[in-house]
Formats: C-alpha cells, sequence, structure tokens
C-alpha cells in the first residue's frame, strides 16, 4: 500500500526511527527507508531540514552516525558531567533514546549497567537517584529536622549522602533544598556546634547550669 506523505507524517517516522535507534544520517535512511527520503526531499527540499522540523539536531545526529563503544561512553561522560540524571527510564524516554538504544545492543555492550560500567559510572547510584523526586526529598528534609538532626551539609554528607546529592540535583544546591522545605538555612548553617557529640538532654542541663 502507498504511503501518503506530508510534512507531519514525516517528522512522526522521523522521531520513530530516532526513538528506536536507528541512524538517522543521510546514507543510513537511504538504505533502510528510501521512501522517506524521498518524501523528505520533496517536502523540505533537503534531508536536514526534514530532521530539524521533527525537532531534532540533525548537527549531533551527523556527529553520532555511527555508535561504538567509544562514542557511547563518551556521550554517557558528557551528559554525567552535565549532571543529567543517567537512570534507565530518564535516558530512555526524555535524554537520548538513540544512545539508549545504541548502548544495549549486543554488539556494544549489552546492557544500560554495562555501558555505565564501563564509563566508570556506578549503576547502582545512578539506579537510586530515578527513586528521588522533589516531594520525597523535602518530606525527608522535614523528617530530619524534627528529629532534631543537624541539617548543615557536612552533617548531612554523613547521615545521609544519598539524600543530600539528590536534593543537590533537583534543587541545584542543598540551601535551595532546605529553602523549598521551609527551613530557615541561615539559622541551620549557623546553629552552635559545640552541640555535636552531647545529647540533646545534656545540652539543656549544661545550659541551665549555666
Amino acid at each position: 500500500m502507498h504511503r501518503k506523505w506530508n510534512k507531519d507524517a514525516i517528522a512522526l517516522e522521523i522521531l520513530s526511527m530516532y526513538e528506536s535507534g536507528e541512524n538517522l544520517n543521510y546514507s543510513s535512511v537511504a538504505g533502510s527507508n528510501l521512501s522517506l527520503l524521498r518524501a523528505a526531499t520533496r517536502y523540505f527540499g533537503t534531508w536536514e531540514t526534514a530532521v530539524n522540523y521533527a525537532g531534532l539536531d540533525y548537527d549531533s545526529i551527523r556527529r553520532y552516525k555511527s555508535w561504538t563503544r567509544d562514542r557511547i561512553v563518551a556521550r554517557i561522560k558528557e551528559l554525567h558531567a552535565q549532571e543529567v540524571d543517567l537512570s534507565w527510564r530518564n535516558v530512555c524516554l526524555n535524554v537520548d533514546p538513540q544512545l539508549a538504544a545504541a548502548a544495549t545492543k549486543k554488539s556494544h555492550f549489552g546492557s544500560w549497567r554495562e555501558a555505565l560500567e564501563a564509563s566508570g559510572l556506578n549503576y547502582d547510584e545512578i539506579r537510586r537517584y530515578r527513586e528521588w523526586d522533589d516531594e520525597r526529598i523535602l518530606t525527608m528534609v522535614r523528617e530530619f529536622h524534627t528529629s532534631g538532626i543537624e541539617l548543615n551539609a557536612k552533617t548531612m554528607e554523613q547521615e545521609d549522602i544519598t539524600l543530600i546529592t539528590a536534593a543537590r540535583r533537583r534543587f541545584d544546591s542543598w540551601h535551595k533544598a532546605l529553602t523549598a522545605a521551609g527551613l530557615d538555612y541561615t539559622e541551620i548553617v549557623h546553629r552552635a556546634p559545640f552541640k555535636r557529640g552531647l545529647g540533646r538532654g545534656q545540652n539543656k542541663r549544661v545550659a541551665v547550669a549555666k
């Protein structure tokens, strides 16, 4: 059956190929989907214009037109340096579906875990980040505050490194996370350090004795 093409149908087909991890450089599409390529050049003038119309960056696609293990690792490290959430679901659905598809091919790494570990990253730590959302972080911050635990960054890095790391990723800084939780960051930072090592009851007795 002859397919009826228009600009939107062409864009949807391009996006479908992209999300399934297929190469979208000109020569690859000429070999895998010639009818699409011909329709794209007829409606848009050039393949590049069609790809850009679909909301994709053709220069980026051309740069990564042929995935290799080294290029996959380089892209993962690039995203990690930008502090992008590299959990499988986020990369596959939002960040770079083509990277996810290429990394999990048997000819490359076979799984996302293997790709991350080949890039020097800890898969289990990255997987934990996906469990954090803003509300969970704020709830835990408030729970720590209610329990009387010091919320300065140094203490929290010892108490719960995953919480403070997730907070910094999602709120840009620990300061902003505390503020979002309705707490006074300045008061927390300047709270008297002599309390450390003493129980709260002991602190009160010391204060009374003075």
